[in-house]
C-alpha cells in the first residue's frame, strides 16, 4: 500500500511541475537601425535558467510565446546576423493572460574593419593625349599577397585591404602596353599611399622574334568570369606532326601574356590550364612557320566549382 501510494505522489508531482499553463507572452522584434520588423527571429522564455516556451517571429516581426503558467520568466530574441538581446526585467505571466508589449529592437553585428588597412591609389592617362583611361587593371603584388583594382571614368584607382609589405604594380588594358611602376612601393600598416599614377602608351606588345630555324606562339590567358588576366597559368604546344622532342610550354606573366618559344615549324595542339580553373584546349589547330610568331592564340578559362 505504501508503495502505491509513493507512486502515486510521484505522479502527482511530476504532472504539477510539467503542466502547460495558460498565460502567454507577445511582442515585436525589429532591427535597431532600420526599424524594419525582423523575420525568423526566436524569443524564448525562461525561469532559472530552463527554457519554457520559445515563439518564432512572423513577416511583421511579431511573435507569441504560448501555454506559460504563473510566474516571472527571462525574456531573450535572437536573430542571424544580429547581437542577442535579453528584456531588461522579468516578465510577469498570469494564467489566462497575455503579457504585451514585450519588444526588441537588435542591433545588427558589424564585421570588425580589417587590423590597421592600408591603401594605394593613383591614375592612369593616356602618354599621348593625357587623358584618364578607364577599366585599366592595376595589380598590387608583394611576395604573398596579390589584389587588384580597376581604374574609374575619371582614371583613378584604389587597391584597398593592403597587407604592410613592399609591393610591385603593374597597369594593363589592352590596346595599351603594359607598363611597371619603376620603383617598389613600402606599406607600412594603416598607410594610404597615393600618387602612384601610370601613363600608358598606346600599342600591342609585340612578343620577340624566334631564334632561327624555329617559330613561337604566343596569346593571353583571361578568367573567363571577370575577364581578368591570370599569371602563371600554363600553356603547352603539343606538336601533332611528330613523335619527337618537339613540344613546348610556357608560363603567363603578370598581365596574363605568354610566348612559346624554340618550336620546330608544324601543326600543334595548345592548351592552358591554372589552379583553381578548367583547363581549356584552343579548338583549332595552330600552325607553326618557322622564323614566325602565331600570335593571338587565347584563352578564356572558366574557374572552378567547389
Amino acid at each position: 500500500m505504501k508503495k502505491i501510494l509513493a507512486l502515486l505522489f510521484g505522479i502527482a508531482l511530476a504532472t504539477s511541475l510539467f503542466a502547460i499553463g495558460t498565460g502567454s507572452i507577445s511582442g515585436i522584434v525589429t532591427d535597431s537601425t532600420t526599424g524594419n520588423p525582423i523575420f525568423g527571429a526566436l524569443v524564448t522564455a525562461c525561469q532559472n535558467n530552463v527554457c519554457a516556451g520559445r515563439a518564432i517571429t512572423d513577416s511583421t516581426g511579431t511573435y507569441v510565446i504560448q501555454n506559460l503558467a504563473d510566474g516571472e520568466y527571462q525574456v531573450v530574441a535572437r536573430a542571424r546576423n544580429y547581437r542577442v538581446k535579453h528584456y531588461p526585467t522579468p516578465v510577469v505571466v498570469a494564467n489566462g493572460q497575455n503579457t504585451p508589449d514585450i519588444n526588441f529592437q537588435l542591433v545588427p553585428n558589424t564585421p570588425p574593419p580589417p587590423p590597421n588597412p592600408s591603401s594605394i591609389s593613383g591614375i592612369v592617362t593616356d602618354s599621348v593625349t593625357g587623358m584618364p583611361i578607364e577599366n585599366v587593371t592595376v595589380i598590387a603584388r608583394s611576395r604573398r599577397f596579390v589584389r587588384r583594382a580597376i581604374t574609374n571614368s575619371d582614371g583613378s584607382y584604389t587597391i584597398t585591404n593592403l597587407r604592410p609589405g613592399i609591393y610591385r604594380l603593374m597597369a594593363h588594358k589592352p590596346g595599351y602596353l603594359p607598363k611597371h611602376y619603376p620603383e617598389p612601393v613600402i606599406l607600412e600598416a594603416g598607410q594610404a599611399i597615393t600618387g602612384i599614377n601610370f601613363a600608358l602608351v598606346p600599342g600591342n606588345v609585340p612578343p620577340p622574334p624566334p631564334p632561327q630555324g624555329f617559330g613561337s606562339i604566343s596569346g593571353t590567358v583571361i578568367n573567363a568570369v571577370t575577364q581578368l588576366p591570370i599569371s602563371n597559368a600554363t600553356v603547352h604546344a603539343i606538336n601533332v606532326d611528330s613523335t619527337h622532342c618537339c613540344n613546348g610550354m610556357a608560363r603567363t606573366n603578370i598581365d596574363g601574356t605568354y610566348t612559346i618559344q624554340n618550336l620546330r615549324p608544324g601543326t600543334y595542339t595548345v592548351k592552358a590550364s591554372a589552379m583553381g580553373f578548367n583547363m581549356a584546349i584552343y579548338p583549332n589547330p595552330v600552325i607553326v612557320v618557322e622564323n614566325q610568331n602565331t600570335p593571338d592564340i587565347d584563352f578564356a578559362l572558366t574557374p572552378r566549382q567547389p
